[in-house]
């Protein structure tokens, strides 16, 4: 099977950033790192404003399902 010359920009022991690789990223870290925050703050924000909206609704309107009778034989009917 034939395969393609290795690229430059990529090390040939391992893993890791050719000094061809740094160089090629460099113009795009600054940007890059300015959309990870701004992303990640907009996540954020909308995270924590669903749980402070939630953290105020009333639920006190919501009727509650009545629970289910007691019974003596329930004690002994338990399953092991």
């Amino acid at each position: 099977m034939v395969f393609p010359p290795p690229s430059k920009y990529q090390a040939t022991t391992g893993k890791g950033f050719t000094p061809a690789l740094q160089r090629a990223r460099r113009p795009y870290l600054v940007r890059n790192v300015l959309t990870g925050v701004a992303l990640l703050s907009f996540t954020a924000a909308v995270y924590s404003y669903a749980i402070l909206a939630v953290k105020q609704d009333d639920l006190g309107d919501i009727p509650l399902p009545s629970p289910p009778p007691s019974s003596a034989n329930n004690n002994n009917n338990k399953t092991i």
